[in-house]
């Protein structure tokens, strides 16, 4: 398991330090005083595993870090007599449980005709906390899809299910399941194919993704890049143009 490490930095301008506790979710866990001996005390709490060894005034080492160490801390910094001042700060820490693993993306149909939908569903590995699953169309970002948080073993009802259970608990690695539904249009495809995507991402620390090219299923004619029209003797394509021969130059109006 990682190990993370905490740091408290403090100025007391010339002031002795009194003590120095630190805190999650209101709870302390961690208490160091210059003139006591020993001088520091650690406080049992779940999922906070301090390293004495590593551990000082400026900074406290949690080792065997778990997804349970997720919450807000909080650094107290109290001189000694005769003033006494408090100071403290605090910050959020989340740990992040990161997937290997690619997203596994589905649909319907590879092949498809203008007016057609197509359903697809979309997951990303478990982890926690769960990824954020976006879709994309030809490089463009959809916003119409759903997406519900589900644990491992629900995965499989809910991809055969019309109904997706929802889960509260946010403290085990949850699979991201999106399911979308897109109406294919004439804008759709580009040269009779589309370029379906979903990426599963969490923080800056996962960004994993999966494509389909689908195919129209009865591709429009290109328009002729060529306009003209026809010789009526010889039946020859013309150029609809008028072409100007000035001073050695041709030029097209």
């Amino acid at each position: 398991m990682d190990t993370i490490t905490l740091q408290c930095r403090f100025d007391l301008e010339g002031e002795p330090l009194y003590t120095l506790k630190w805190y999650k979710g209101g709870k302390e866990f961690y208490r160091y005083i210059p003139k006591e001996m020993p001088n520091t005390q650690v406080f049992p709490l779940p999922g906070i595993n301090v390293d004495r060894s590593k551990s000082n005034p400026y900074e406290v080492v949690l080792r065997n870090v778990q997804p349970e160490a997720t919450g807000k801390y909080k650094c107290e910094v109290s001189s000694d007599a005769p003033n006494f001042y408090t100071v403290m700060e605090s910050a959020y820490l989340f740990v992040v449980d990161v997937p290997v693993d690619d997203p596994v993306m589905t649909v319907d149909k590879e092949v498809a005709d203008v007016g057609s939908t197509l359903t697809g569903n979309c997951s990303a590995p478990a982890s926690y906390p769960a990824a954020n699953v976006t879709w994309y169309l030809n490089g463009r970002k959809i916003p119409q899809s759903s997406q519900r948080l589900l644990s491992p073993s629900e995965l499989q009802n809910a991809v055969s299910s019309a109904s997706v259970p929802s889960v509260s608990s946010r403290r085990m690695p949850m699979v991201a399941f999106s399911q979308l539904e897109l109406e294919i249009d004439e804008e759709t495809f580009q040269n009779g194919k589309a370029r379906l995507k979903c990426t599963g991402t969490i923080f800056h620390l996962y960004k994993r993704e999966k494509e389909i090219v689908l195919e129209e299923e009865r591709p429009r004619p290109k328009p002729s890049s060529v306009l003209g029209i026809r010789d009526a003797a010889g039946g020859k394509r013309i150029p609809n143009c008028i072409c100007l021969h000035v001073k050695g130059f041709n030029s097209l109006t």
